[in-house]
């Protein structure tokens, strides 16, 4: 019952359906997706100190539809949410 499953290199088809079959079964992780997001959104939020604007004042770009920058996207929207209590 205490097993957590990583996902890695799955390509983007494959590594969200995977992430979204098992998320109720078992702990499971994808480092390309959550892992390279959570580092980018962390360097985001700490820059509020030096910038003193919140992230959902800012304006995001993203290039490509990788893995990564998707699941970039979608945490960063996430945060902005949170942000905006929405």
């Amino acid at each position: 019952d205490d097993v957590l499953i990583q996902f890695e290199d799955f390509g983007n088809l494959n590594a969200f359906r995977l992430l979204d079959e098992w998320k109720d079964k078992s702990c499971t992780f994808n480092d390309d997706i959550q892992g390279t997001a959570s580092v980018a959104l962390g360097g985001l939020l700490a820059s509020e100190r030096l910038t003193g604007k919140h992230i959902s004042e800012h304006t995001f770009m993203f290039l490509g539809a990788g893995e990564a920058g998707t699941g970039i996207a979608q945490l960063i929207a996430y945060a902005i949410s949170l942000d905006m209590k929405v």
